[in-house]
């Protein structure tokens, strides 16, 4: 599982900046070292993840459930062809769950197999291997153990069952499930949409969640859970590390208007999250932020000084800007300013 490779420049003449290609891998160093456990544990899966050649889809006589499987999409993802690794592997993208409870994308490259997507969908169920890989890394299977998957794509569609599922604890842990499903599969160029059933069937679970019917890729970590009630509302993403600073969780909040300088805005007015941590000093304004020549300057107001207070909070602020500035351009630098002036943070700020 990938995580992009940047990291600080410390000499005294660079200090405030960041090389974005080198900090991206300390940033995300932690989903890299889960691609490897997972890889390794993969060879040890008894049987689960390789998808069984289907037979034709029965009548709608022979199904009195709503689960109706199609034929399978043969074209699922083209896989590369890797003389040196030894065979061939495809990249995607798996959905687990922090410690926290917040949904965490992971890009993994895992070896090709027919029937990719459910190999995928075999990945998030809590099976004992699994668990224990992903443990390590403060992450989780949406998928309870002892569940079985039915999947079936076409013409976009994909539809998924989920057999003898154990219920799960709450709202919150369904609506992550779901959406780990969902974006699981939509990461992949044949399916636009994904419908889910339990047991066949498309009733409300115990907690009351309605299961995704005909849905495209789902907003991650939605703030406060809802939904905008303006039509206006943009979703933007901002990323705030755990109160750890080992992983650092995207969070989608909805936000009349756009652009960068609203989004680092946004971001450096922090968060109310659960187990999520703000990186900026209290009444830090965002004055202006702009990407110029791949190097990006964030102009703060004077309060951000007071970063140099907590060790180890410039890097995470570090951090979460580049993730967050990321949409909005090609970055190799990252700068802090103070009223126009380059931050010069204390040697041992680190």
């Amino acid at each position: 599982m990938e995580r992009s490779d940047r990291t600080y420049n410390k000499k005294r003449a660079v200090r405030g900046r960041i090389t974005a290609k080198k900090k991206l891998k300390a940033v995300l160093t932690p989903v890299l070292a889960l691609a490897l456990a997972l890889l390794c544990a993969a060879c040890n899966f008894p049987g689960g993840l390789t998808e069984e050649p289907r037979s034709p889809a029965p009548a709608e006589t022979e199904s009195a459930s709503p689960f109706v499987p199609f034929s399978p999409d043969p074209s699922m993802a083209v896989p590369d062809d890797r003389p040196g690794d030894g065979g061939r592997y495809t990249s995607v993208t798996l959905y687990y769950v922090t410690d926290e409870g917040y949904l965490l994308p992971v890009k993994a490259e895992i070896p090709w197999e027919t029937g990719i997507a459910k190999a995928c969908l075999a990945r998030l169920v809590a099976t004992a291997e699994n668990s224990n890989a992903l443990k390590r890394q403060g992450l989780n299977a949406p998928i309870p153990a002892g569940t079985r998957i039915e999947l079936a794509i076409s013409d976009g569609e994909a539809r998924v069952n989920l057999l003898d599922m154990p219920a799960l604890a709450d709202y919150r842990a369904e609506q992550a499930l779901f959406t780990a499903v969902v974006n699981t599969l939509t990461g992949f160029p044949s399916i636009d949409t994904v419908s889910v059933f339990i047991n066949g069937n498309t009733a409300k679970t115990a907690n009351g969640s309605s299961l995704p019917a005909h849905e495209s890729a789902l907003a991650l970590n939605v703030e406060n859970g809802t939904l905008p009630v303006s039509g206006s509302a943009k979703p933007v993403t901002l990323y705030f590390p755990n109160e750890a600073g080992s992983l650092f969780i995207p969070v989608t909040r909805y936000m009349e208007g756009g652009g960068l300088s609203k989004a680092i805005g946004a971001l450096v007015s922090g968060t109310d999250g659960r187990g999520l941590r703000s990186c900026f000093p209290k009444d830090t304004l965002v004055l202006g932020a702009a990407i110029e020549g791949g190097i990006l300057t964030v102009n703060l107001s004077k309060d951000f000084e007071a970063i140099a207070d907590t060790p180890g909070l410039y890097d995470l602020a570090m951090q979460t800007v580049l993730l967050t500035a990321m949409p909005y351009g090609s970055i190799d630098e990252v700068r802090f300013t103070v009223n126009g002036r380059l931050f010069e943070p204390p040697e041992d700020i680190y």
